[in-house]
C-alpha cells in the first residue's frame, strides 16, 4: 500500500511540474508569471538530471541490502550517506533556481524561492537522523524520487515540446483574425493603415496563456503585426521567437532600435538580427529565431 501511495506521489509530482513548464502554451488569460514560472520548472527538471546518479547509486544499495536482509547476511548501513549527498546536490540545484528566479522576476521572487527550499530542508533533516542508528526494514523511496522525477519530466518535455509550442503559435495566429480584419476596415475606411495601436487596454487578445499582446508597426505600404512565442530551454536552447504578420510579404523585426533610427529601410530589411526564418501555417505569416 505504502508503495502505490509513493507512485501517486510521484506521478502527482511530475504532473505538477509539466503543467508548469507548458502552462504559457495553455489557452487562456494573459498570465504575468506564468513564463517565469515555466522556466523555473524547465530548469529544476534540466538540473534536476544531476540528482540521478546518486539515486541509481542509492536505489542499488537499496535492492542489495533487500537481498542481503532475505539472506540473512549482515551489511553495512550507508542510506544516512546517501541522502545527505542528495541533499547536497539537491540545494544546488535550488541555489541555481532561486538565482534565475533573481535574475528573471527580481530579489524578491529569488529570496522566497529560497526561503522555500530553506523550509523544505527544515522539515526534511528530522528524518535524516534516525537513519544513521537504524534504517527502515523497507526499501527507502527516496531513491525512486530521485530518479523517476527528473527523467519523466525530461522525457515529457521532449516528447510534447513541439506540439506545444506549434499549438500556441497557431492559435496565436488564429485569434489575430478579428484585429487584422479592423486594421483593414480602418485602412479601407480611411485609406491608410493606423499610424499606431498603442493603447493602455489591449482589447485583442492572443488566448495564449503565455503571450500578453499583439505588437504592431506600420511598414511601408503595409505594417507587421507580431508576437513573441514562450520559449523551452530544450526547444532551440536561447533563441527567442517572433511570429510576424505581413500582407505583402515584407516582414521587418529588427533586433535593436537602434538599427531603425541610423539605417535605411532598405538596409533594415536586408539586415535585421535573426539567424533563421520559417513559414508559419497561415498564409502571411512568418517566425524569426533570434539568439
Amino acid at each position: 500500500m505504502k508503495m502505490v501511495i509513493h507512485f501517486v506521489s510521484m506521478v502527482g509530482i511530475i504532473t505538477l511540474v509539466a503543467l508548469c513548464i507548458f502552462y504559457p502554451f495553455f489557452p487562456g488569460e494573459y498570465d504575468g508569471l506564468a513564463v517565469t514560472l515555466s522556466a523555473m520548472s524547465q530548469l529544476l527538471g534540466i538540473v534536476g538530471l544531476l540528482l540521478v546518479p546518486i539515486g541509481v547509486l542509492w536505489l542499488v544499495y537499496e535492492l542489495r541490502k533487500q537481498a542481503r536482509r532475505k539472506r540473512n547476511l549482515p551489511h553495512t548501513s550507508r542510506g544516512y550517506y546517501f541522502a545527505i549527498a542528495s541533499l547536497i546536490v539537491a540545494s544546488i540545484v535550488a541555489l541555481i533556481v532561486s538565482l534565475f528566479a533573481f535574475l528573471s522576476m527580481g530579489l524578491s521572487f529569488g529570496l522566497l524561492t529560497l526561503a522555500l527550499w530553506f523550509y523544505t530542508v527544515s522539515r526534511l533533516i528530522p528524518g535524516l537522523k534516525p537513519l544513521k542508528k537504524a534504517e527502515p526494514e523497507n526499501i527507502n523511496p527516496a531513491p525512486a524520487y530521485l530518479v523517476f522525477i527528473p527523467v519523466a519530466v525530461l522525457l515529457i518535455q521532449v516528447t510534447f515540446a513541439d506540439a506545444a509550442i506549434e499549438f500556441s503559435r497557431n492559435r496565436a495566429i488564429a485569434s489575430s483574425a478579428e484585429l487584422i480584419n479592423e486594421i483593414e476596415r480602418h485602412y479601407a475606411e480611411q485609406g491608410r493603415h493606423p499610424s499606431s495601436l498603442l493603447a493602455v487596454n489591449k482589447d485583442y487578445k492572443s488566448s495564449i496563456v503565455g503571450i500578453e499582446r499583439y505588437h504592431y508597426a506600420p511598414n511601408g505600404d503595409a505594417y507587421n503585426l507580431f508576437f513573441e512565442l514562450p520559449a523551452l530551454l530544450l526547444d532551440n536552447f536561447g533563441t527567442r521567437e517572433f511570429v510576424v504578420y505581413n500582407k505583402l510579404d515584407e516582414h521587418v523585426i529588427p533586433s535593436h532600435v537602434y538599427w531603425i533610427l541610423i539605417w535605411t529601410p532598405e538596409e533594415l530589411e536586408a539586415q535585421q538580427g535573426w539567424y533563421a526564418v520559417h513559414d508559419a501555417s497561415s498564409p502571411h505569416w512568418k517566425y524569426f529565431w533570434f539568439d
